[in-house]
């Protein structure tokens, strides 16, 4: 049995080496793979992060610039004058005296106007229901005699907030203070979905027509709106991370209020990928704080030869590199090391100890042989 020779051989050549790992996919090399830096980890062990953040300091330094401009211009600035009404806002006229217009719902339109019988085009956006109310009333005073008009917003488009992504209840949300916040909205939309990330991406200012932020929300059976990658091409986001927050960007984000045609946007987590010596290797989709141990327990748990002081991350980087960690899962386990966040991308090698690959083999290499040997006739 030359085949089962030459495994033997194989396995027993492996029991100089530490730990087996498979290839990973790509241009990566583990020789130079860095080190995990030491981690305090407290009293809690397995909470904190060790690897680099999803959002990077530079982007985070961005965002934070970014959304410490927009506060303190909203801050100082308050809800502004232009939110009255707007366009996609559901009016309603009343003129008794006039057939016509005895009663009439209208909608203002993307340019701001609205359109009604005998009286005409009449300019709504950025006016309160008064002005609009007088300016009906002129006109028709022009053809009789002390017109009586009612003017009354019955649906505020132009007002709301859109609150889209891995959320519970995706849709549009109308702020109940000045000074709602980020936060305030994502409660609105009753937080975010078991497969949330945890990557918030904030789009101010998105849209001035009510209209458009409706096509944001999802429809009833919950699909995501196509308008969202039409709306995400033509803005540049402001992208943090709930989990990861410096203090100066958790006292911004805490005290940012929003304002009308905002969008919040909680992605999806994605999926992890492991291989290795797992019982089931393969994809599986991110939970909130899903972390490497989980994932392995996930995947069946580790299989006899895995080593699980020796896992390894391989992790892209935002210039399409990849980095790779290593882990020890086992230190994880016991509870003397951090665990590690998995996020969307990320791919888990469990390599396999020398010794027991080698008893591993022998093991497949005597079962085969007796089977073998079980199936041969003896004259």
């Amino acid at each position: 049995m030359p085949w089962a020779t030459a495994w033997l051989l194989v396995v027993l050549g492996l029991a100089g080496c530490v730990t087996v790992h498979q290839p990973a996919g790509g241009s990566v090399s583990f020789k130079s793979a860095p080190a995990i830096p030491p981690v305090d980890t407290g009293s809690e062990p397995g909470t904190l992060r060790i690897l680099p953040p999803l959002v990077p300091p530079t982007q985070e330094r961005q965002a934070l610039e970014r959304l410490t401009a927009l506060r303190e211009a909203r801050l100082r600035n308050g809800p502004g004058t232009d939110t009255p009404v707007g366009p996609g806002d559901v009016i309603e006229v009343a003129a008794p005296q006039v057939k016509e217009l005895a009663f009439v719902t209208t909608r203002v339109s993307g340019d701001g106007i609205i359109s009604l019988p005998i009286v005409g085009t009449v300019r709504a956006a950025g006016r309160v229901e008064d002005d609009i109310r007088q300016e009906i009333r002129t006109r028709l005073g022009s053809i009789m005699y002390d017109p009586q008009v009612s003017v009354f917003v019955r649906e505020y488009r132009s007002r709301k907030i859109a609150v889209i992504g891995a959320v519970l209840k995706a849709g549009l949300y109308e702020p109940a203070t000045p000074t709602d916040t980020i936060f305030d909205m994502i409660a609105l939309a009753r937080g975010p979905a078991v497969d949330a990330s945890r990557t918030v991406v904030f789009i101010p200012n998105a849209t001035k027509d009510g209209r458009d932020l409706a096509r944001l929300a999802p429809p009833a059976e919950g699909t995501a709106p196509a308008a969202v990658e039409a709306l995400l091409r033509n803005v540049e986001p402001i992208v943090f991370n709930m989990r990861e927050m410096s203090a100066a960007m958790s006292e911004v984000v805490l005290s940012l209020p929003v304002r009308p045609g905002d969008v919040i946007m909680i992605p999806d987590a994605g999926t992890v990928y492991i291989q290795g010596w797992v019982t089931k290797p393969g994809y599986y989709k991110i939970t909130q704080d899903l972390t490497m141990l989980a994932v392995v327990a996930a995947a069946g748990g580790p299989s006899f030869p895995a080593d699980m002081s020796a896992a390894r991350l391989i992790r892209g980087g935002a210039a399409g590199e990849k980095h790779v960690f290593d882990v020890d899962l086992e230190a994880v386990a016991r509870g003397e090391a951090s665990d590690v966040y998995v996020q969307n991308g990320d791919v888990i090698e469990l390599g396999a100890t020398a010794p027991k690959l080698v008893a591993y083999g022998l093991f497949y290499f005597f079962t085969a042989v007796f089977h073998v040997g079980a199936g041969v006739s003896v004259i």
